[in-house]
């Protein structure tokens, strides 16, 4: 709740220096206001996307060491760096990789006849 808060109140303050500033160049303050309150908001997106791409995420379709790590050496062959995980008492592997390498690594994935990872869970 506080940071919806410091969200609108930013906006508010931002929408009045764009109101203030359309007073004093003469542009319509329809439009400056409407620029200045939406500026924090396309700033916070950015650096959210920003945060996102730079954070790890992991994907494991049941494979066995061995073939997470074919994976993940044929995604450092790319440019990609990629970590195997194992977890679970079967021992199965999951590739741990940054948000930012994702379609690389569907690519791979996909040329390796692995199944798709689903975005949507």
């Amino acid at each position: 709740m506080v940071g919806r808060a410091a969200v609108a109140g930013s906006c508010l303050a931002a929408a009045g220096l764009g109101f203030a500033a359309g007073r004093l160049s003469g542009l319509p303050v329809v439009v400056t206001a409407s620029v200045g309150g939406l500026f924090p908001l396309a700033f916070l997106v950015a650096a959210d996307r920003r945060k996102w791409r730079a954070s790890l995420t992991a994907y494991g379709w049941g494979g066995t060491e061995t073939e997470v790590s074919a994976v993940a050496a044929e995604l450092l062959r790319r440019g990609v760096v990629a970590n195997v995980e194992i977890w679970g008492e079967d021992e199965s592997a999951s590739l741990q990789y940054r948000n930012a390498d994702e379609g690389v690594v569907a690519t791979v994935l996909a040329e390796q006849g692995i199944p798709p990872m689903n975005r949507w869970l």
